[in-house]
């Protein structure tokens, strides 16, 4: 499965950083939970574009405006603690096991719906 994969391979860059002490977290640092919601939402959207080539206005969609909107975060913030999470692995690791049980999650829900549609 394609995010197993992504999933995988962001864990595999974040705990192959090494962890900084004297990195300090930023003031606006996103907590750990609603991190990986964002994350979560981020590996999805990513795949929905990547995969569902019918939706025409998929662009028009699936834009980061939204996923700020949601989160109530804005870029800099991601993007700073993004930066924080990266150089402290340590802390990024339980965001990317939380990240992947919520993408077992919705594969089971959605397989589960398939089964039943197919009865």
């Amino acid at each position: 499965m394609n995010m197993k994969k992504n999933i995988f391979l962001l864990s595999l860059v974040v705990s192959s950083c090494t962890a900084t002490g004297d990195n300090k977290p930023p003031n606006d640092l996103i907590p750990p939970d609603q991190m990986s919601e964002v994350m979560t939402d981020i590996i999805l959207m990513k795949n929905i574009k990547r995969e569902a080539s019918y939706i025409q206005d998929k662009e028009d969609l699936l834009v980061a405006e939204y996923l700020y909107e949601k989160h109530g975060i804005d870029s800099a913030q991601l993007a700073s603690s993004q930066s924080y999470y990266a150089k402290n692995p340590k802390k990024y690791v339980p965001i990317f096991k939380k990240i992947q049980l919520e993408l077992d999650r919705l594969n089971d829900s959605i397989n589960e719906s398939m089964r039943i549609k197919e009865e």
